[in-house]
């Protein structure tokens, strides 16, 4: 039961490992260009396992930010993770402490959608859960290693590609995000996708404000807090349901 559940959630993953690949061969050619070397590319991947985040922190590192800047900058990108746990709790079966930590530090953008749309219609299972993440960090990681190890001549050789490849994780969230956002099915579901239209308008137009005014740096951060706020704004709002949905 649980190597079938967990092999399930593996499949289910096959479309964030494909959006995740390019990406993170994407980031492991970005890190070694700002200075970081293979092995402290790939370990950016294994302990913070956050895309727009690494993206972000490695520009950081290149343009002199100290440390610890960049490390509170990251932290208040991820703020929006908060979130996804209590969102999903109500369609999980009960945990222990380990598998509430490991469940949620495999709790990306991307596996967040899938399971979203997902787990309400099937056995609830944490193994399920489990093996959609385990095959999304391992594609993560493993495309930083090909990045970090030898994408810099793939880079040099084909400059579009190595653009191309950066848009891989932006565009996957967006396809995932599609069916949510319709809200199709019952009041609950509508609540939940009007929220989600609020929070994605909302980050849209910090980013887009942001990237006008020159102010590209701070773009990321500002849209990943405003778009969760405005978000739970909207969920909370009496008239839209709030009172009776998830946190």
């Amino acid at each position: 039961m649980a190597r079938g559940s967990f092999a399930a959630g593996v499949r289910a993953a096959a479309p964030i490992a494909a959006g995740y690949l390019p990406a993170a061969v994407a980031f492991g050619v970005a890190a070694r260009q700002t200075g970081l070397s293979a092995a402290e590319a790939v370990l950016m991947s294994v302990i913070v396992y956050a895309g727009a985040s690494q993206f972000a922190l490695t520009g950081m590192i290149g343009a002199g930010l100290p440390g610890p800047a960049a490390a509170l900058a990251g932290l208040a990108i991820n703020v929006r993770h908060l979130l996804y746990g209590p969102a999903l709790a109500p369609v999980m079966p009960p945990m222990g402490g380990g598998g509430l930590a490991l469940s949620a530090f495999g709790l990306t953008d991307e596996v967040f959608a899938v399971a979203s749309a997902l787990l309400p219609g099937r056995p609830a299972s944490r193994y399920w859960l489990l093996g959609l993440e385990a095959a999304a960090y391992g594609a993560w990681v493993g495309g930083t290693w090909l990045g970090a190890a030898g994408g810099g001549a793939l880079a040099a050789r084909f400059p579009a590609a190595a653009a191309a490849m950066s848009f891989a994780l932006p565009a996957l969230f967006a396809a995932l995000l599609t069916p949510l956002l319709a809200g199709n099915g019952g009041s609950g579901r509508r609540r939940e996708a009007a929220a989600l239209r609020a929070s994605a308008a909302a980050g849209a137009a910090v980013a887009v404000v942001s990237w006008l005014g020159g102010w590209q740096r701070w773009g990321v951060l500002a849209a990943g807090l405003a778009g969760p706020l405005v978000g739970w704004a909207w969920w909370r709002r009496p008239d839209g349901g709030g009172s009776g949905g998830r946190p």
